[in-house]
């Protein structure tokens, strides 16, 4: 059986422009978990609304809609107020996006949490009613398994049955190196839910990436949430999940001005994750003069140089990489572009590897 990896995005412009890049046709991809937030807004000059309608539309297209989960969208946030709610609202304007290739199949594939309301579980009722679709239950950690199986039923009675319409998604968050107990403890949950959905419906999911960058020196760091997967693996079969080259906890709204980033880049290897930072004075940050792509550019011609590069076919990311370190750092200069770059290549690495992730 193959089993589809997992990637877990937070809805940043990045990530959502990165799959715009995936490979048409019949190339493998990973299936993609959206997070919504309420950095997402509908009527304002940010790209990030028209960005998601894109994604989901080519995701849906090509017959890998997004699995989206809007349990972080607050009841007074920008998307909750659209008429229907955020996964109604944006099934109805992804289908308009879609045209004619919407009408026969899903927009969007609706992720529940095992605790969602009955509220929660109503939309997805009515989403299912509109068009027949999977469902996806995101399970936490702890979920103790007794109460867990009258949590399922419930949630299957109230969203309609359809044989084997359910997934599910073990969540164990950000990720440090678990103790033997913790392996266990998560082992055991995913063999009975294993025997429950199957392997192919079920996905353990986790992430390393730090929430805050330090330093400038070139590191390497484990993925602990490889690692752990693979000795779950090796008890029951199971998907392999992780958040791609973002923090697993989604950062609150603040109502302080941003601050712009030195220039920065996540690149995944396999069971590690290749951390390159550079530094560049604030004055000349907050200017215009092009510092940051400049010192991008030097990003990219150390990773290029070296034997973890994976070469500038591998994905749109890695060519732009490749392009980059013989050009002036323009088009290179922002926190979006370094986002898109690496998880263009994180999804391509996570499409490309069988059980090396």
């Amino acid at each position: 059986m193959t089993i589809r990896p997992l990637a877990a995005l937070k809805s940043k412009v990045g990530e959502l422009e990165a799959i715009g890049h995936l490979p048409a046709g019949d190339s493998p991809r990973a299936r993609v978990l959206l997070e919504l937030t309420d950095r997402v807004r509908v009527t304002d000059r940010a790209k990030v609304f028209p960005a998601l309608v894109e994604a989901a539309a080519s995701m849906a297209a090509a017959g890998e809609p997004l699995w989206v989960d809007g349990h972080l969208v607050g009841a007074d946030g920008p998307l909750a107020r659209q008429p229907g709610g955020v996964l109604q609202f944006l099934d109805r304007e992804v289908e308009d996006r879609l045209g004619l290739w919407g009408e026969d199949r899903p927009a969007l594939i609706p992720v529940v949490r095992d605790h969602a309301s009955p509220e929660e579980l109503r939309t997805v009722a009515l989403l299912r009613e509109h068009r027949s679709r999977d469902v996806v239950v995101r399970i936490g950690q702890n979920a103790p398994i007794a109460e867990l199986a009258g949590r399922l039923r419930d949630i299957t009675r109230r969203i309609g049955d359809q044989s084997g319409a359910l997934h599910a998604v073990i969540d164990l968050g950000f990720l440090d190196p678990p103790s033997r107990e913790r392996v266990d403890r998560v082992a055991g949950l995913a063999e009975w839910l294993v025997a429950r959905f199957g392997p192919g419906s079920t996905t353990l999911l986790a992430g390393s990436i730090p929430a805050s960058r330090s330093g400038y020196a070139t590191t390497v760091r484990e993925r602990p949430e490889a690692a752990l997967w693979q000795v779950v693996n090796d008890r029951v079969e199971i998907g392999y999940g992780d958040y791609g080259v973002a923090h697993p906890v989604a950062q609150p709204l603040s109502g302080s001005v941003a601050t712009i980033p030195n220039p920065y880049l996540f690149y995944t290897v396999p069971g590690r994750t290749l951390a390159l930072r550079r530094q560049v004075p604030k004055a000349d940050r907050l200017s215009q003069s092009n510092a940051l792509g400049r010192a991008f550019t030097d990003i990219a011609e150390e990773l290029v140089s070296r034997s973890d590069f994976a070469g500038s076919h591998y994905s749109w990311g890695d060519e732009q990489l490749d392009r980059c370190r013989t050009s002036d750092g323009r088009g290179f200069g922002s926190a979006t572009r370094w986002v898109e770059i690496a998880t263009s290549h994180h999804l391509a690495h996570l499409a490309r590897r069988s059980a090396d992730w």
